[in-house]
């Protein structure tokens, strides 16, 4: 199953509910997943703290790394269109785009979201799961 990790600056509790929500929609439809499958996508949100967000964040706005089986070119490319547009909502507003949003206006700056994509070994089912067998000597 997929896991997903967002990196981004610090969000609200309610926010953070409602990207996993939309990304799970998202993961479930781009990635042709039965309906019985959405409890086993996994999201994580990683928040950065301030002194890294000068390095981590110049270029990005958020980063979401997806590791999963069978990864196409064409569900990257579908995830990443759907989960970008969704994410975009999200991005910190400037004072230069909060004006343009009242004017009703385009902002010009593109938001910049940066998508990681990693193959899922199939020898490995559940990464985050120990085995609980113990061995003994």
């Amino acid at each position: 199953m997929p896991y997903l990790r967002l990196y981004s600056r610090d969000l609200p509790i309610t926010g953070k509910r409602i990207i996993a929500e939309r990304l799970i929609d998202i993961t479930i439809r781009t990635f042709h997943l039965r309906p019985q499958e959405r409890n086993q996508v996994t999201i994580q949100f990683v928040t950065l703290p301030r002194e890294h967000e000068v390095r981590s964040f110049s270029k990005t706005d958020f980063m979401l790394e997806v590791i999963g089986h069978n990864l196409t070119e064409g569900t990257k490319e579908a995830f990443s269109e759907e989960a970008a547009a969704m994410l975009v909502d999200w991005t910190p507003i400037t004072p230069m785009t909060h004006f343009a949003r009242l004017m009703h206006v385009a902002a010009r700056t593109r938001k910049k979201i940066a998508f990681q994509f990693n193959e899922l070994s199939p020898a490995v089912s559940e990464p985050f799961v120990e085995n609980s067998e113990h061995w003994t000597a």
